[in-house]
């Protein structure tokens, strides 16, 4: 019996090829993006659980009533504090502090050391019993009780020394002073740090650092916040408990406001309140993160679906007498339901394949990172959630073959084989479905011409006193290495000007992209309430001329005490500033010149920036190099060389231009252009797929209608109407509901930017032609080919 479902189904398949072919290949392609969409929800729903009593961890936060606002972190001595009481609520209280990246000399051997900046968390010997890290080698004893103890993470300590037991025992000494530091630590660090253990990396959904690879974790460190004399005056760590069992974080407020426990800070007594582990950080818009990507994924599979179902139920009633005829002769509804669901199975069985195999070939290769941010796909789990999905799919199907079944089992014979004059009707449900997937195709397509746009927009303004090619062809040199003294920078950069493509370098303490050289200055010498708001800029002297900044007033810098102010600021004191004072500490500059704006950030609005006079003896963080026209590739890989030279064997180094320092700090646009784009093509495609379908299957039903109407008359563009009027609707009514939609998103988005492009008519309307063009040239070419179809070929085949 189950060969001869299994003959009937290929058969039916068979008949119907495109559309099939079309259902699989939505669906598969639907599935897939749902699959990874939907993995990064679960991946941020399910943060902290990684930790063996994630149920049980509480976080504790000080709270300021008067403000009603928390703190972000809380101070070292309140676990201190803590753990002198007999709490029966608790069974640990550690403190952890935030993530920093610390540079460190490792040894891999007696011989040899290489540099390394690695994200590093301090913590107190309770942190075993709360977070229970997995040791691959070494042992937590040990760390914990040794002094400038290292556990570090397993993909570290084969990144560095091949395998994670080669790395116990090995040293690694700090290479500056940290801020926590005690004043007997040198400058230049030389506290040597020994690992201990090799723990296994714990997973990126962390609260601890989130969505970031932690690298080491220190214990007992001499140099961290939890032994140094200011931790009293900070809150640079979080504080965490482990609750017994059956205690909730009310009952340990409970157990704070009894005992009326308050911690004083800045001399200000502050109440103490305990929340679920990672609870504040999806408040913070972790849980946003989930929704988007859930979303997202959502309607991507929705469009695939509906191709899918739109066929599927389609096929089954278009074949009602068929079925009416089976019943006639003897099939009961259960072997009719076996005979549908064997088709329906066939078909996502095939799906499944090819998102199974997508998942195997692209699993491991979408991992990606932006600053402050990382995200890790592993094929196994990915292949997990398909299945369940899979599973789903076929619970769907199974209840739309049974209503099915159910169905033609009720209605007579004669209706089954006659039909009723209820036949238009039918028709609604696919044209809704046709509407759903332009209402989608509307929101990718909108949001990625947004997202583009606004791309283009960022990148225009930042920096606008360059063009686009000559932030393309600007060298951007990092030299922000601690392990380099200033006097080797200097040589490395003689290296780079030994090359006869240099036409020009720009040194600076900074990244002009990355940050700045400070953020305030006074009024008066030596009065800190003088303060003004404006961003300083150690610029050297060819800054100006360089960057194609013009002196809109005065003159450029002449001696060290003249400095340069954007016409932001000018503007801003409404007053002539020019020989106007400014001090930074005890000393003091004299405005000389005003430049035209220096736009650097396009989230925040600047308040203005001095530019003030820059010694490249007392530290280069950066450089910038123009080349003689032709000659930046010759001279890109003159500087690979160079480096490859001069600076460690581990230290990697690729050419970067100043427009892919643009590209990085708008990482939002840059890389989120290109997912929405992916999918947006992905929805149209779907889309179209099921259009071409549904006017195939129009153009079929209606060619004796066609033929009468030729007969009497019509001509080729009436014909063409005849079958575009319905898409023109459908399109027109997606559209008035997505727009408006769409609108109030970017009008949200908006509100993240100083400047956002003009998302005026004119942006919606070409955003709809295209759309239009694109549909109607996927519909044309086959209502062409009915309404050039001979009348009397079609009337006799009838």
């Amino acid at each position: 019996m189950i060969f001869h479902y299994l003959k009937i189904a290929f058969r039916n398949l068979c008949k119907h090829k495109t559309q099939n072919i079309i259902s699989i290949i939505g669906l598969a392609v639907g599935l897939l993006c749902f699959c990874v969409c939907i993995y990064c929800s679960r991946f941020v729903e399910s943060t902290d659980h990684c930790f063996t009593n994630h149920d049980r961890i509480a976080e504790l936060n000080l709270y300021d009533g008067k403000a009603d606002r928390y703190f972000s972190g809380s101070p070292v001595p309140l676990a201190e504090d803590l753990r002198t009481w007999s709490l029966g609520e608790t069974e640990a209280i550690s403190s952890v502090t935030y993530p920093r990246e610390r540079p460190y000399y490792v040894e891999l051997s007696p011989e040899k050391m290489l540099p390394y900046e690695l994200e590093t968390i301090e913590i107190d010997t309770c942190y075993n019993k709360i977070f229970t890290p997995e040791m691959v080698a070494g042992h937590w004893k040990m760390a914990s009780q040794s002094l400038n103890s290292v556990i570090l993470s397993q993909s570290m300590a084969i990144k560095i020394f091949g395998n994670a037991e080669s790395a116990i025992g090995k040293h690694m000494t700090l290479m500056r002073r940290l801020n926590t530091s005690p004043e007997s630590t040198p400058k230049t660090g030389g506290i040597v740090y020994t690992i201990q253990a090799v723990m296994k990396d714990i997973p990126l959904n962390n609260s601890l650092d989130f969505m970031q690879n932690i690298d080491m974790l220190t214990v007992n460190d001499s140099e961290g916040l939890l032994q140094s004399s200011k931790r009293h005056n900070m809150t640079g760590a979080n504080t965490y408990v482990l609750l017994s069992p059956q205690t909730t974080c009310t009952d340990l407020e409970k157990q704070f406001s009894k005992r009326g426990y308050t911690y004083t800070l800045y001399g200000e007594a502050y109440t103490v309140t305990a929340s679920s582990m990672g609870a504040r950080l999806k408040k913070q818009g972790a849980s946003y993160l989930g929704l988007v990507t859930g979303t997202v994924g959502t309607l991507i599979l929705l469009v695939g679906l509906i191709n899918f179902f739109h066929f599927l139920i389609g096929s089954f009633f278009n074949r009602t007498k068929e079925y009416s005829i089976m019943k006639m002769i003897g099939c009961n509804w259960k072997q009719l339901f076996c005979l549908l669901f064997t088709q329906s199975l066939i078909v996502i069985s095939i799906s499944s394949i090819l998102v199974l195999s997508g998942i195997e070939l692209l699993g491991n290769h979408m991992n990606f990172s932006l600053p402050g941010f990382a995200m890790a796909f592993t094929s196994e789990t990915l292949l997990i959630h398909a299945l369940q999905y899979i599973v789903l799919l076929i619970i769907l199907c199974v209840l739309i073959c049974l209503s099915v079944s159910i169905r033609i089992r009720r209605i007579t014979v004669q209706t089954g084989i006659y039909g009723n004059n209820k036949r238009r009707g039918k028709q609604w449900g696919r044209n809704l479905m046709l509407g759903i997937q332009f209402f989608i195709c509307w929101i990718f397509v909108s949001l990625t011409a947004a997202l583009y746009l606004q791309a283009e927009k960022t990148t225009n303004s930042l920096i606008h006193t360059l063009s686009q090619k000559e932030k393309s062809e600007i060298l951007s040199i990092p030299l922000d290495y601690p392990f380099m003294k200033n006097e080797e920078k200097l040589a490395l950069i003689e290296r780079f000007k030994q090359h006869a493509g240099v036409k020009e370098i720009l040194l600076s303490d900074v990244g002009y992209m990355q940050g700045m050289s400070g953020n305030g200055l006074t009024t008066e010498k030596g009065n800190e309430n003088s303060w003004i708001d404006i961003s300083v800029m150690a610029v050297p002297a060819n800054f100006f001329s360089f960057m194609n900044i013009p002196i809109e007033q005065g003159r450029l810098p002449q001696t060290e005490k003249d400095i340069v102010v954007d016409n932001v600021w000018q503007e801003m004191q409404k007053k002539d500033v020019i020989g106007m004072n400014l001090y930074s500490g005890n000393t003091d500059y004299t405005i000389c010149g005003i430049s035209a704006p220096f736009q650097a950030n396009v989230y925040n609005r600047s308040s203005g920036y001095a530019f003030l006079p820059y010694d490249p003896s007392v530290y280069i963080g950066h450089c910038y190099i123009k080349s003689h026209p032709g000659q930046q590739k010759e001279v890109a890989r003159w500087i690979e060389k160079v480096y490859r030279e001069m600076l460690p064997e581990n230290i990697t180094y690729q050419a970067k231009t100043f427009l892919d320092d643009i590209h990085i700090l708008q990482a939002l646009e840059y890389n989120l252009k290109d997912i929405i784009l992916f999918f947006a093509v992905i929805s149209i495609i779907i889309t179209l797929l099921g259009v071409y379908s549904s006017i195939t299957l129009d153009t079929e039903r209606r060619q004796k209608e066609v033929a009468i109407r030729k007969v009497n008359g019509a001509d080729v563009p009436q014909i063409i109407l005849l079958f575009a009027r319905l898409y023109i609707i459908l399109l027109l009514c997606s559209a008035i509901v997505a727009f408006p939609l769409v609108y109030v998103v970017l009008m949200l988005w908006k509100q993240m930017y100083t400047v956002f492009f003009d998302c005026g008519l004119l942006f919606w309307l070409c955003i709809f032609l295209i759309v239009t063009f694109i549909t109607g040239f996927t519909i044309l070419f086959r209502i062409l080919r009915i309404a050039k179809t001979n009348p009397a070929e079609v009337i006799k085949n009838e």
